[in-house]
């Protein structure tokens, strides 16, 4: 039976590699579609899925042809490729499913709580306005699905809306440990990282909700500062803003920008550090925390609902507070780090890994057949 996975474009990042490890642990009663609604632009994950042999389509679509033009040409697709899902994901293919595909039977996955993401993204009126919007496609679907607890708590709360749960995973055979200390010392010499001091690393977005200059100013002051490095793996707008930043403190952080080898770069590291202000549940974290890295994490609901599948993982610190930042990386450094190594990676195995992820999904594409 064929799944139609319908999304906006297939960006390298989170939500395409969420959507890969769905499809690549499906069951062989399932044949999956992908369709675009517009052309890619910029890093894109679409040719791993064609090498993959996943069949990716697109309406190849802007935003405002899509408008008029998406909704008779997506019932046009429907119609020949009989899905018995459509499984989406994002506004604009929400929006499509929910008003122009009924009749098929609706699965969508809700990444975020719209009213912060939203409004941090679009502005406060542009921003509420859409996500009351994407909040009304998704009580049309059949089956709305939250990434996380946290996502699920705050629609409740705020919204008397209860979706199901299938917390995000990551491929337990893709984000592992090195393996052996020879392994990561080669990892370090092609990234161009020092052999023996401590590495710490950051991945994402260089944007506000990520708070990017918390984990600069943290870094700076601890006495990591004095040995070790920071690494900041992404780009945003605030690049310029956390390079100056950088030249401010007496520590060593490099900027390599956006990069295709991120499992790489966690082998080579020691400890990973995530700031952000809100999250659904952050791909980035678990992939860490699969290659067997100890986390420093900011105390937000999705940071929490990880670590407390696994406490000795890594550290909480107080939002926003460089200072309690800096305290917990000291307090990490004194821990021995076999033991929290071995913690991190467990909780991958144990709960968060991607075959898990895709089987619940399955559980609830097989509501449509029974």
């Amino acid at each position: 039976m064929n799944v139609l996975y319908l999304v906006s474009r297939l960006r390298a990042g989170g939500p395409s590699n969420q959507l890969r490890n769905i499809v690549d642990n499906l069951d062989e009663q399932w044949d999956p579609v992908v369709l675009t609604l517009s052309p890619e632009e910029g890093a894109t994950a679409r040719p791993e899925f064609e090498k993959a042999g996943i069949p990716v389509h697109s309406l190849g679509l802007s935003r405002y042809a899509g408008l008029v033009l998406a909704p008779p040409r997506l019932r046009q697709f429907c119609r020949a490729l009989n899905p018995a899902v459509v499984h989406s994901q994002g506004i604009r293919p929400d929006l499509l499913s929910s008003l122009f595909l009924s009749g098929i039977f609706r699965v969508a996955t809700i990444r975020n709580y719209a009213f912060e993401d939203f409004r941090s993204k679009f502005g406060t009126v542009q921003g509420t306005l859409m996500a009351w919007l994407h909040l009304a496609a998704l009580k049309r679907m059949e089956a709305p699905v939250a990434c996380s607890e946290t996502v699920q708590r705050k629609l409740v709360e705020h919204h008397d809306f209860a979706p199901a749960v299938v917390q995000n995973g990551v491929d337990a055979g893709t984000y592992v440990p090195a393996g052996s200390d020879d392994k990561k010392r080669d990892h370090r010499q092609d990234l161009n990282l020092p052999l023996d001091r401590p590495v710490f690393i950051s991945v994402g977005l260089l944007i506000a909700r990520k708070d990017p200059k918390c984990v600069i100013r943290g870094f700076h002051r601890s006495s990591a500062a004095n040995e070790g490095v920071l690494v900041m793996l992404g780009d945003g707008s605030l690049l310029e803003e956390c390079k100056r930043e950088a030249e401010a403190g007496a520590g060593d952080v490099r900027f390599p920008g956006f990069v295709e080898n991120v499992a790489v770069y966690l082998q080579a590291a020691d400890y990973f550090i995530s700031a952000s202000r809100s999250e659904g549940l952050p791909n980035t974290v678990m992939e860490a925390l699969g290659a067997g890295l100890p986390v420093l994490l900011s105390n937000i609901p999705s940071h929490s609902e990880i670590l407390k599948r696994g406490a000795q993982a890594g550290r909480l610190f107080d939002l926003e507070d460089p200072s309690e930042l800096a305290r917990s990386i000291e307090s990490l450094l004194y821990e021995e780090e076999t033991e929290l190594r071995a913690a991190a990676r467990a909780v991958i195995e144990d709960h968060f890994n991607a075959s898990r992820v895709s089987q619940e999904y399955q559980e609830i594409y097989r509501l449509a057949i029974r």
